[in-house]
């Protein structure tokens, strides 16, 4: 499951990465993502290099509803290069028709003599009717890295034909929310591609000495798009009045030397767009930020990058750690670090425009689908495993035990492990005599009695029930759960059971039909190898080790000495909760060195008895 997991959100973020799908869920994240971050980061720095002419509307009320005089708009281009020496000058103005040809001949004497860029717009719908309005200019052939660039069905432009007039197109690309992010920098038509207005800014006419870069360099998607980037907003630009600059009244220090658009924010003209800054934004401001995005760029000698390499790493390696976390970490543990990585993506793209719009939200894919697909099915899944542990532990645990070792430790307490333990056995004695005397139906039953009695004591003291072997019994201490007084916990345990073996033998039951009966019991303490141990066919929670062997002999001998309790040596060195008397020194079948055994002070011997 987590193999198909991990190869699905793979290929999901590659797909997405590469552009090849784009659901439309994915892309509205990613333009929220980018919409509150370009608000977020919006600049309050100030622009000098840009200046605009504003068409408001106290110059259509001095000059006249729109459209003006082609004299009127002549006159103001030629009052910005020769009064006020801008360097260069686009008019954000679709002039489809001729006006006066007085006016028409002045705007074009302007054009061929300084670096005046009309704009023109293009129709990107495909709609094999969409007009044919006016004659395009400034396109140049398509070179094989332009291939990409949206092909246009239709274009509205200028009244003119003139290879040697600038021209760049206007056309921003709109989202289906209807908000404006992009723009293709290239747009073919005819065989020919089409540079976009800011661009031409930036070369018509000798405007400024050659780039160090190509506008096919830009960074574009799939579609050729390339995103707007929003830093700035109109309050970052001078702006100036069209009535002013065609008066010759406004100050020459916010124009000379400086690139000119002239546009409008004249709520009648309707030439605004949405945008992720502001609702209603004049469209020549659009024009205005690519300008100083591309004169930034010039400035570092390169573009600045879509971040597409590093949104990709972020989420390759979001991937992969975020799988190996839930296979080897607690989903708590898991989910902590997917929710600290997911916060310092999203800190980072709100403090740095390094990543463009839509590759802000590949990161949050993997995030998503581990939490909201990967972390139920695991939960599921540990649900299930708790449900298999508790059953193949409630057989040898207390549910006290039980809960703490879920709590704590899980499966991993299965693993075969090195751990001190007190290890009992206990046996009950003639048990050979009893089957002779009692029916069998009889003996099962009190062999049941009897055990379930001595497996109690086991649980009261938090102990781990090894197994039963025919009428013996044999319970551990200090595993699965760590326990610093095994020792003392394990003589509990002993006690427990010779009163519960006196109190059986002193009430009147009929299941014991006056039977009287006796256990041996041998405790002692050591390192022992804990876990699921076994065969291929079957395996079972059990300890081995020296310290298992000496118990069990231990229980053997107690039957010698007529003892109900013998005490190895490195129990008694542990205990601390109870009073020992020492027994004697022993060799224990198949032993060598001779061993020095204990009893309880209160227990005794057969003779004592």
């Amino acid at each position: 499951m987590r193999l198909t997991l991990f190869a699905l959100i793979s290929l999901i973020a590659w797909l997405l990465g590469t552009g090849l799908w784009s659901p439309e869920p994915y892309r509205r994240v990613g333009f929220a993502l980018d919409d509150w971050r370009q608000s977020y980061l919006l600049s309050d720095r100030h622009d000098r290099r840009i200046a605009l002419i504003d068409i408001d509307e106290r110059s259509l009320d001095a000059i006249g509803p729109w459209p003006w005089p082609r004299a009127v708009i002549a006159q103001i281009a030629r009052n910005l290069f020769e009064q006020y020496h801008a360097k260069v000058v686009g008019l954000d103005i679709l002039l489809p028709e001729r006006g006066d040809a007085e006016g028409d001949s002045a705007l074009l004497a302007l054009g061929h003599r300084y670096p005046l860029v009309f704009a023109q717009a293009f129709d990107l719908s495909g709609d094999p009717d969409a007009p044919h309005t006016g004659h395009i200019n400034s396109g140049r052939t398509e070179k094989a890295n332009a291939s990409r660039a949206p092909v246009a069905s239709g274009f509205v432009a200028n009244f003119f034909d003139d290879s040697d007039v600038c021209a760049g197109h206007v056309t921003p690309h709109a989202d289906p929310d209807g908000v404006v992010r992009s723009i293709a920098p290239l747009i073919q038509f005819g065989g020919l591609t089409y540079p976009m207005f800011a661009w031409q800014l930036m070369t018509c006419r000798g405007a400024e000495r050659p780039l160090p870069v190509s506008i096919e360099s830009l960074p574009t998607n799939r579609r050729g798009l390339m995103n707007i980037p929003f830093q700035l907003g109109m309050r970052s630009f001078d702006v100036i009045s069209a009535l002013d600059v065609l008066a010759g009244t406004a100050p020459p220090a916010l124009l000379t030397n400086r690139r000119v658009l002239i546009g409008s924010s004249s709520i009648g003209l309707t030439d605004h767009v949405a945008s992720p800054i502001e609702p209603w934004l004049p469209a020549v401001v659009v024009h205005a930020e690519l300008l100083s995005y591309l004169l930034d760029s010039e400035a570092r000698g390169a573009f600045i990058t879509s971040g597409r390499g590093l949104s990709m790493l972020w989420t390759a390696c979001s991937i992969i750690i975020f799988a190996l976390l839930f296979r080897r970490q607690r989903a708590p543990v898991a989910l902590t670090v997917l929710l600290v990585t997911t916060s310092i993506w999203l800190a980072f793209v709100f403090s740095t425009r390094a990543v463009a719009a839509g590759l802000a939200a590949l990161p949050l894919v993997p995030a998503a689908v581990y939490m909201l697909i990967q972390a139920p099915i695991e939960w599921i899944s540990s649900q299930a495993e708790i449900r298999s542990f508790e059953r193949r532990f409630s057989l040898y645990l207390p549910p006290t035990v039980l809960r703490e070792i879920v709590r704590r430790r899980g499966l991993k307490a299965f693993t075969p492990e090195r751990r001190q333990i007190s290890v009992l056995f206990v046996d009950i004695e003639g048990y050979t005599r009893l089957a002779e005397q009692v029916p069998p139906e009889q003996l099962a039953t009190m062999t049941d009695v009897i055990l379930t009695r001595l497996t109690q004591c086991v649980y009261d003291t938090d102990g781990t029930l090894d197994k039963y072997i025919g009428d013996s019994l044999m319970a551990f201490w200090g595993a699965p759960l760590e326990q610093l007084d095994h020792a003392d916990r394990a003589l509990d345990c002993a006690r427990a059971m010779l009163h519960e073996v006196d109190a059986l033998n002193r009430c009147v039951d009929p299941v014991m039909g006056g039977q009287t009966i006796r256990v041996r019991i041998g405790v002692n303490s050591g390192g022992a190898v804990v876990g699921e141990l076994g065969s291929t066919f079957r395996q079972s929670y059990t300890a081995i080790g020296d310290a298992v062997n000496v118990a069990s002999r231990l229980q053997d001998y107690a039957k010698v000495v007529k003892t109900d309790l013998l005490i190895g040596q490195e129990t008694g060195r542990l205990v601390n909760r109870h009073a020992l008397r020492t027994f004697g020194n022993a060799t224990l079948r198949g032993r060598i060195t001779p061993e020095l055994l204990y009893v309880l002070e209160e227990v005794g011997t057969d003779a004592a008895h």
